[in-house]
């Protein structure tokens, strides 16, 4: 064990170990040229960074200028401003670690060569037409766990931290339940899941053991060439992704990649798709149809796993989510938007036959009018129906017998047949 491996020990963390030797091999990389030819590093080649690096340390060399050099140098590279940052975080920590000391104003002028830039991504919108694309280039893992995501608005340590016993599939809507112990907060509350979802983590659960054996199996080889330690016995582990966070990374930036999505910000250099997205999209979604206090609620922000909080039942946070979960689906969208067209074309095609309809009421109602007009005149001097038996007669028209108030109903003699019937 050199002092590399010494120094990565201090964090377990699998995410915090691979960012931390990713930046002392940056160093390396600097200092003597690339050390490996492929991103993923053989164990020869992290061999040769151990040795490196003890070579450099012990070779007593100006560490100050050393820093300032390989700061200045990581700009001017064109390196990621946050890139830039953590690799200048991790070596200040490295040196630390083997009692370097750097002044607080030495490393004032080393930040003044980091490379400038915002450190936060411009992120691409993440529509249903975004997410249905790329769910479409993941496996059964990556669809059942990123329709959860999205339809939760869980965090996606919290997703890879469920176990089979936090989930309720009887329950409608699926419940989750999320322990307090992996949520940010401390506080343990529960969310649901979108049908869509349901359907994907039902397909993931019939390949979950055979996908646990074959990583197995896969580790076991890693363990021989030393470039794994050993992972937890299939049988015993119940959690419903039992899987690293490197591998639905993986799965994700793969499927931006495969569908076509791979733009990046420019200062940053990372993908303007990533997964904390999928909570912005829960947010943004369900709070079209549900109280927004309902969805802060299930999303597990701080503010509201208050009192208000515990005043609602399971049963009406499930009625409000059932409420909105159409929004929440990633297929099911595109299906009712093509409904809601039909819809709009059938309501339109309604209201025609509706105005031609009125229009025929209202011609109906003038005859009527002119009907009731004309059996007043009747009714008040009989003969008109013999004269308008004959029209020949001195009398053709019931204007012609009609008091005069009731010559605006005007009816032609002969419009209504069954009056000349015998």
């Amino acid at each position: 064990m050199g002092r590399m491996s010494d120094f990565l020990a201090l964090y377990p963390n699998e995410n915090t170990f691979r960012n931390y030797r990713a930046g002392l091999m940056a160093f390396v990389d600097w200092k003597y040229g690339p050390q490996r030819k492929g991103r993923e590093v053989k164990k020869e080649e992290l061999l040769l960074y151990e040795q490196l690096i003890d070579e450099y340390v012990d070779s007593d060399p100006d560490y100050l200028q050393d820093f300032l050099r390989y700061t200045a140098a990581s700009a001017h590279a064109g390196k990621p401003p946050h890139t830039a940052r953590n690799h200048f975080v991790i070596w200040k920590e490295f040196l630390a670690e083997l009692g370097i000391e750097i002044k607080t104003r030495d490393l004032k002028r080393i930040r003044t060569k980091l490379p400038k830039g915002s450190t936060r991504t411009v992120e691409r919108d993440l529509d249903h037409d975004t997410l249905r694309m790329l769910v479409q280039h993941m496996d059964v893992k990556g669809k059942a766990l990123f329709l959860t995501l999205a339809s939760s608005g869980m965090r996606i340590g919290e997703a890879l931290s469920l176990t089979l016993n936090d989930i309720d599939m009887d329950h409608e809507p699926v419940l989750i339940q999320i322990r307090g112990e992996h949520t940010k907060t401390g506080e343990q509350r529960f969310s649901f899941i979108s049908r869509e979802a349901r359907e994907a983590l039902v397909e993931w659960f019939k390949v979950r053991q055979a996908y646990m054996v074959q990583a197995q199996n896969k580790n076991a080889g890693f363990i021989n060439h030393g470039f794994s330690g050993p992972r937890p016995d299939p049988s015993r582990d119940n959690r419903v992704f039992p899987f690293a966070m490197k591998t639905a990374q993986d799965t994700w930036r793969t499927a931006i990649k495969n569908a076509g999505l791979k733009e990046r910000d420019p200062s940053t250099g990372r993908f303007s798709l990533h997964i904390h997205q999928l909570r912005k999209f829960f947010r943004s979604q369900l709070a079209l149809a549900v109280p927004v206090d309902i969805v802060e609620m299930l999303m597990g922000h701080s503010g509201y796993l208050t009192d208000a909080y515990r005043r609602f039942t399971r049963k009406q946070m499930a009625e409000y989510y059932l409420k909105g979960e159409y929004l929440l689906s990633v297929h099911a969208i595109k299906e009712i938007n093509r409904m809601e067209g039909e819809l709009k074309h059938e309501l339109q095609e309604q209201q025609k036959t509706i105005v031609h309809l009125v229009s025929q009421v209202e011609r109906y109602e003038r005859e009527l009018e002119s009907l009731r007009g004309f059996m007043d005149a009747v009714a008040k001097n009989p003969e008109v129906i013999e004269r308008a038996r004959n029209p020949e007669g001195p009398f053709n028209t019931i204007r012609d017998v009609a008091p005069q108030s009731s010559r605006k109903n005007q009816v032609q003699a002969g419009q209504y047949p069954l009056i000349n019937s015998q």
